[in-house]
């Protein structure tokens, strides 16, 4: 039995993804983080830090945070990831600039553009920027390789691609980015990231 435990964001659904793109069989439990359910005693009870997504295999203790999510499922499964040398390095390299810039990033642009009651001027821009730096260096690697890490489709593409698809939350265009809008284009085409996406049936963040 496997468990993923989630909602519809962003960090839910790069999970939810390599799920689908393993083909494993997994139940889901929804977690309404508009309703506050990630802080519900039975959650707690498996991520004390009240977030989500989080992956319960039996036998396994909970496992959470969906960077630590992707790479156990990775390297258990042997796919997504190279084994070793170089390439395991590059993978990983661009892996940790999804996790620790394109994700929290767009998440600080998204609060100073529509979710704070009061949004100062500097603080929008100061975020939206931020994303705008790191589109940048995506759209610069994008024009030299078919994938973030390189020639092969892996977790850095995974764990990019829902937050990339929330580019209005920080003001972006794909449009002025010709090489990440194709690589977007072509990652949003397969079956598994269609299906990732939609985990848990009818969530919604609005």
């Amino acid at each position: 039995m496997r468990r993923f435990y989630g909602w519809a964001t962003p960090n839910s659904q790069r999970v939810s993804i390599l799920l689908e793109e393993l083909g494993l069989d997994y139940a889901v439990t929804p977690v309404n983080i508009r309703a506050r359910a990630q802080f519900a005693p039975e959650i707690l009870a498996l991520n004390p830090y009240g977030k989500i997504p989080i992956l319960v295999e039996e036998g396994a203790p909970p496992l959470f945070e969906s960077g630590a999510i992707l790479l156990h499922l990775a390297e258990t499964h042997g796919r997504f990831l190279p084994a070793a040398g170089p390439q395991r390095a590059t993978a990983l390299a661009w892996l940790m600039v999804v996790l620790t810039s394109v994700g929290p990033f767009t998440g600080q642009a998204h609060h100073w553009t529509e979710l704070a009651p009061e949004k100062p001027e500097v603080a929008r821009l100061h975020t939206v920027a931020l994303v705008a730096r790191v589109y940048g260096v995506l759209e610069q690697r994008l024009a030299a390789s078919p994938f973030i890490a390189g020639e092969e489709y892996g977790l850095a593409d995974i764990a990019a691609f829902p937050w990339i698809a929330r580019h209005g939350w920080a003001e972006q265009r794909l449009e002025d980015h010709p090489a990440l809008a194709r690589w977007f284009n072509s990652i949003g085409a397969r079956p598994a990231v269609r299906r990732g996406m939609q985990v848990p049936a009818g969530a919604r963040l609005d």
